[in-house]
């Protein structure tokens, strides 16, 4: 789902306008992409934290690249969870759009 993306991508540099949010580096630089392990295994998902302006628009974007995602945003913390294990495609995702 989400490796066909990257590969088209990767052939790109960067072919996004400005989008309406910002995603803060952790203190070493890296991307604030994790994977979550629920239910004993059974449930895993992938959250997108230190999301900065519109995190909705995060998720639109990501729903316009990968249509089969499940993509869920958690307001209070707002962060944008994605249903499966994604964590490397959503970080190459992001760093092909500029973060």
């Amino acid at each position: 789902m989400l490796r066909s993306f990257i590969q088209q991508a990767s052939q790109n540099k960067r072919f996004y306008s400005t989008p309406a949010y910002t995603i803060a580096r952790t203190v070493n630089k890296g991307l604030p992409v994790y994977s979550d392990i629920k239910n004993g295994g059974t449930r895993q998902l992938t959250i997108i934290r230190r999301i900065e302006g519109d995190p909705s628009a995060l998720m639109k974007d990501i729903l316009a690249d990968f249509p089969s995602a499940e993509v869920s945003l958690k307001s209070k913390t707002q962060q944008v969870v994605i249903k499966g294990q994604h964590v490397n495609e959503i970080k190459e995702w992001l760093i092909v759009k500029g973060f």
